[in-house]
């Protein structure tokens, strides 16, 4: 049963929202951050926080800064450029963030590479470039090394213990900015079972989609549901819920909301207009039809 929203509730929720986030809300209410996020979105509040950096960020971004362009790091991380420049400068990421390889250093890479007489290190150092960076061009050029080994940091190592279950070994795999073989054989070696794939969806799975695709980030639907974020966008256009175009209201529809909004309970309403629970709440905001009368309701 969906427990209603108390005036006091929602002062609370307008109050601390915008500077504090849904988790902190969440908590102190005692309701779940994905309830407190979907009446932030039906009061149109938004979070003015800036999402914290991760351990496994600043790995990432520590390993690749020099090897790789702002705007490949940007896309991985999914934050803004200013982003990855401020939190460069903390870390003490200094010099020229990318220097395009040319044709006489890769041609160099190619003859070191494959010699195992050769550490990485030493070809980085050949090379004026990060270890990394080496690593990175090798597998760009499909160079390969005798009984290839990885240093596996404590980091990347925690990294694997925490995302095995809801990410895929590929996905990791370009997180870290590993080959997929390397990812797979670790995780082996470790134990680590990852879940298997063609698991079936379940009907409270699909409903809770339904109900909260769009409304809530992706993200927090697959950590909900323990599904990668690339299984909830497949899935969503096979339950007919990832158009960007709704099936428009009619009048006589509108009329019937007009008449029995507060009047009668919203899953009647949505049970006589075949429409969901959401669509109904969305069209009568629309309308304005938000009286203190069925606040309550909401």
């Amino acid at each position: 049963m969906i427990k209603n929203w108390t005036e006091e509730e929602v002062k609370y929720l307008k109050k601390h929202y915008k500077s504090r986030g849904a988790k902190y809300v969440a908590s102190r209410l005692e309701r779940t951050r994905s309830s407190v996020v979907t009446k932030a979105l039906k009061l149109k509040l938004s979070y003015d926080g800036r999402r914290r950096w991760e351990q496994w960020e600043d790995n990432y971004l520590r390993r690749h800064y020099h090897d790789r362009k702002i705007e490949s790091i940007s896309r991985v991380l999914k934050r803004t450029k200013s982003a990855i420049l401020g939190r460069a400068y903390n870390l003490k990421l200094t010099g020229s963030n990318f220097v395009k390889w040319t044709e006489e250093e890769k041609n160099k890479l190619r003859q070191l590479y494959p010699d195992r007489q050769y550490t990485i290190e030493q070809i980085a150092k050949m090379l004026n470039r990060p270890r990394y960076g080496i690593l990175q061009q090798a597998y760009n050029l499909k160079l390969n090394r005798p009984h290839p080994q990885h240093e596996w940091t404590k980091e990347e190592i925690k990294y694997l213990e925490k995302n095995y279950l809801t990410k895929t070994a590929g996905e990791m795999a370009k997180d870290l900015g590993m080959t997929l073989s390397a990812v797979t054989h670790k995780i082996g070696r470790l134990g680590l079972r990852v879940r298997e794939k063609g698991r079936s969806w379940s009907e409270e799975e699909k409903e809770f989609i339904k109900q909260n695709y769009k409304k809530i980030p992706t993200k927090e639907i697959a950590q909900r549901l323990n599904r990668t974020v690339n299984s909830i966008i497949t899935i969503v256009g096979k339950l007919g819920v990832s158009s960007s175009r709704p099936l428009p209201w009619n009048q006589e529809e509108k009329d019937f909301i007009i008449k029995n909004y507060g009047h009668l309970p919203i899953e009647e309403i949505s049970k006589a207009l075949k429409r969901s629970r959401n669509a109904v709440v969305g069209l009568a905001s629309k309308l304005k039809l938000t009286s203190k009368k069925v606040r309550n309701r909401l």
